[in-house]
């Protein structure tokens, strides 16, 4: 059995951005002039009113969002936002497109990654191109690689990228057991063999039913982990224009029997049964039970809210290869392509990029060039982040899966396999040929 997290859909997949908040509507108060080079008056920005729909996010950052409306109102006098958080757990796209359907789309809303494009070649976006275009404090040359490529389909932009977020980006390690154990503490130049070389010496097996009583690793099943594994790897779930599932692979496959090895040849690895009796990978750390642990940036919180165990990280490490290719988390705002506040959307969009205050807590990478400054904080440094700052200028570091919202499904059917080869029923190759035909048909289905 996977992680719970392996079994929601991408809706549910940042835990951080759970939190029991909805129905919040602000009311301008202040100054308004439209943007540099757009096409908004300020006539009309004053009497500007401007649906929004956000999901799910947490009290720190519901507080920051106040923040922000509070300073965009004081400089757009007479306009009125007129904002709604869906609580976490509630099915945000659902609640769009029905609002779609009934021809009262909110003017600017949450977009996240693989529902872009689709909802772009529906006709549902704006393409900002023309606004980034037209305007004098941003332009499209200014996007990182993956804050363009993740937004973009057709050749447009459709989606002005907040932040973005590696998967798994952090190898989590207990310095008290390397020091016992006698060996080198990881380092962001380390390998999957580096990885596992330790994970061996690590692994404290003195039980008579050889279960160990450390184990050296720990990670949580689930797409976010094995996309990562296959990307670096050199493999890929889909072929170039997405018609056909290229998981049996043997650049896929054996990165994926790498990973079960771990846990059912070198017993060095939680397996799934024992991850599910420590409720997953982040606690079974966090008992002290595991020496390192492969997770994601919301983990720092929790983290951080326990004082008694002695933790530090660098960046998840690269295939043997030398690649490291992450999943890419987006957070980023889209406008409606029947907005009548398209203007006044983008300025909201633009400022919010360019001013926001960033929750310590939840670390995103920016998605422009020029911002890229603002992730190098102490917080940063010490948790290992601070080479994703070059690293956010190369292409094809961050990618998403492609399929669009047939995604869900598919990773679902694709889990489901992989279950079996970390329990040991099926080898990877077994996995894979058997679920590839399936996958085929699902991208064949209109």
């Amino acid at each position: 059995m996977s992680n719970d997290r392996a079994n929601i859909s991408r809706r549910a997949m940042l835990k951080w951005m759970a939190v029991s908040t909805a129905g919040l509507t602000l009311a301008a108060c202040a100054p308004a002039a439209a943007p540099g080079g757009t096409a908004a008056t300020e006539a009309s920005v004053a009497t500007a009113e401007l649906d929004i729909l956000v999901c799910c996010y947490t009290t720190p950052e519901v507080a920051l969002r106040e923040q922000f409306n509070t300073m965009f109102m004081a400089s757009h006098s007479g306009s009125k936002l007129n904002m709604e958080l869906l609580a976490g757990g509630q099915n945000y796209f659902e609640k769009l497109q029905t609002l779609i359907a009934a021809g009262n789309p909110p003017d600017l809303f949450d977009m996240w990654e693989g529902y872009i494009q689709p909802y772009a070649k529906n006709g549902v976006l704006l393409n900002m191109d023309p606004l980034f275009e037209s305007d004098s404090q941003v332009s499209k040359d200014d996007l990182v690689p993956a804050a363009l490529d993740a937004a973009s389909w057709d050749g447009g932009v459709y989606a002005f990228i907040i932040g973005f977020m590696p998967g798994p980006v952090s190898l989590y390690y207990n310095p008290a057991h390397f020091e016992t154990a006698g060996i080198a503490t990881p380092s962001a130049d380390w390998t999957w063999d580096n990885l596992r070389e330790a994970a061996i010496a690590l692994t404290l097996d003195t039980n008579s039913d050889a279960t160990p009583e450390q184990w050296g690793l720990g990670f949580d099943l689930w797409f976010v982990q094995w996309l990562y594994w296959i990307w670096s790897n050199g493999g890929d779930v889909f072929n170039a224009d997405e018609t056909q599932c290229t998981l049996a692979d043997p650049k896929a496959t054996e990165a994926l029997q790498y990973w079960a090895d771990l846990v059912n040849k070198d017993n060095v690895a939680l397996s799934p049964s024992m991850l599910q009796s420590m409720q997953g990978g982040v606690n079974s750390f966090l008992s002290g039970a595991v020496s390192m642990y492969v997770g994601n940036t919301w983990d720092v919180a929790t983290l951080k809210e326990n004082k008694e165990l002695n933790w530090q990280a660098v960046l998840s490490p690269s295939a043997n290869n030398g690649n490291r290719t992450w999943y890419e988390h987006l957070w980023c705002w889209a406008i409606s392509s029947e907005s009548k506040q398209a203007d006044l959307a983008w300025e909201f969009t633009r400022d919010f990029v360019l001013n926001r205050t960033i929750d310590p807590a939840t670390p995103t990478i920016p998605p422009l060039k020029q911002l890229l400054d603002k992730f190098d904080t102490e917080t940063n440094q010490q948790l290992g982040y601070a080479p994703l700052i070059s690293l956010a200028e190369e292409p094809n570091r961050f990618r998403i899966p492609g399929s669009g919202a047939k995604w869900d499904k598919i990773s679902g059917m694709i889990q489901a396999e992989l279950d079996l080869v970390f329990t040991g029923e099926k080898t990877a190759a077994e996995a894979a040929a058997t679920v590839a035909p399936s996958v085929d048909e699902e991208l064949a289905r209109t």
